[in-house]
């Protein structure tokens, strides 16, 4: 990956033989937060869209990938974004059962509304939600098999 980019790969690639799936959201199904993250220092956008509408925050959300979850949201992705079924990605969590995913979606979501409530003189970030977020970076980082927890039974149309 990182020679490929060093000779002008694009990063944000789509691979129209395949539902228009970036490098990231190619790197979110492998399952692999490192590349993820390679990525994402290397330019890659992380609300670019597959050809299903989904974003790699709606992919790790569906298989389950708490760091890369975390890592998207740290880095911007937009929660809100909804595919061509009209989920979002807490939709999706709270389908799923998976309790991780949907606390963080949800202090997330909170932390975005409080921010938006102080206006532009407010704080950047409450102080717990950027402890719950490095507490799960750190987990994701060091323990990634704990955070690891994708409901075999969902959603049996997410393709």
């Amino acid at each position: 990956m990182a020679e490929a980019l060093a000779h002008g790969a694009n990063v944000n690639w789509v691979n129209e033989e395949d539902e228009s799936k970036t490098p990231l959201i190619q790197a979110v199904m492998g399952g692999s937060l490192i590349a993820c993250e390679f990525l994402l220092q290397n330019g890659a956008d992380v609300n670019q869209r597959d050809i299903r509408g989904r974003a790699p925050l709606h992919h790790a959300t569906y298989l389950g990938h708490t760091g890369q979850v975390c890592l998207f949201l740290k880095r911007g992705a937009n929660q809100h974004a909804v595919d061509e079924d009209g989920q979002d990605p807490l939709s999706i969590a709270v389908q799923a059962a998976n309790a991780d995913i949907v606390t963080l979606l949800r202090l997330a979501r909170m932390n975005e509304e409080m921010r938006e409530a102080e206006g532009p003189y407010g704080h950047p970030g409450d102080a717990t939600y950027l402890d719950i977020f490095r507490d799960f970076s750190h987990m994701a980082s060091n323990n990634p098999e704990k955070l690891n927890r994708r409901s075999l039974h969902f959603h049996p149309s997410y393709r």
